[in-house]
């Protein structure tokens, strides 16, 4: 389950984030924050987007991530964008997991973009004794 976290991304980025929102709207985005030899920047995945979802090219993922791998690139977080203002994630992103245990969403709000940070943490995790 995604667990709610104080943004801890570096907030030079924010720029670059929140003009990758503004130029998909009113479809979603979606990224890599990815870090190497100390140096963090957003990478925008080539998707296919709707205001309510998004899909990326099961074959452009495999050499995307083996791409990062090979180059000894660390995925630090997955992003998207949820045009309609929602800052929780949707069941449908819990397959983001799987690249990364953090998880930023994006939403407009008028002229400024809210940014809330998630951590995937496993159910078994946080069950009572």
């Amino acid at each position: 389950m995604w667990i709610e976290v104080t943004p801890s991304f570096p907030e030079k980025l924010r720029p670059s984030l929140e003009t990758h929102v503004r130029q998909c709207l009113p479809f979603e985005c979606a990224g890599l924050i990815v870090i190497s030899e100390g140096r963090t920047w957003a990478m925008a995945l080539p998707i296919m987007a709707s205001a309510m979802g998004f899909a990326v090219e099961p074959s452009a993922w495999i050499e995307m991530l083996t791409s990062l791998h090979r180059r000894g690139i660390e995925i630090w977080a997955t992003y998207h964008s949820h045009p309609g203002g929602q800052l929780r994630p949707s069941g449908r992103d819990d397959a983001l997991r799987w690249t990364s245990k953090r998880l930023l969403l994006l939403a407009p709000f008028g002229e400024q973009i809210a940014i809330a940070q998630y951590e995937w943490t496993a159910p078994s995790d946080h069950r009572s004794s």
